[in-house]
């Protein structure tokens, strides 16, 4: 173990938190009408995108901050690559499936519908 790993854990230990139950912070933002997100129906506890933040924390030996974005989510679970709709300049303003077409050229598939809560 390296003196930053030692500095951490003792830094961790003083502010009583255990390495079995490290931080998170879950992140939600604002995102507009309902008809601009993917529709996900399962907890963000679920999103393939929350999996890979909580190993990648555990991985790092660090708390793990998650910023729920839908549109990340729907790239992880489509392969697109990161960012393609999360970034892009019509993301939150338009629908999601104008979105999805102005970005990658495809039309949601049944069950990739907007959410209409």
């Amino acid at each position: 173990m390296n003196s930053l790993e030692r500095r951490i854990e003792r830094a961790e230990r003083f502010a009583g938190v255990k390495e079995e139950s490290r931080p998170v912070i879950v992140v939600r933002l604002e995102y507009g009408s309902d008809d601009t997100l993917p529709h996900f129906p399962e907890p963000v506890e679920q999103w393939v995108t929350w999996k890979r933040a909580m190993a990648d924390a555990e991985q790092a030996s660090l708390p793990c901050i998650f910023i729920a974005s839908p549109w990340s989510e729907y790239e992880a679970r489509h392969g697109l690559e990161p960012g393609t709709l999360a970034k892009h300049e019509l993301c939150g303003k338009v629908p999601f499936a104008e979105l999805l077409t102005a970005a990658t050229g495809r039309t949601p598939d049944r069950g990739e519908e907007p959410c209409t809560n």
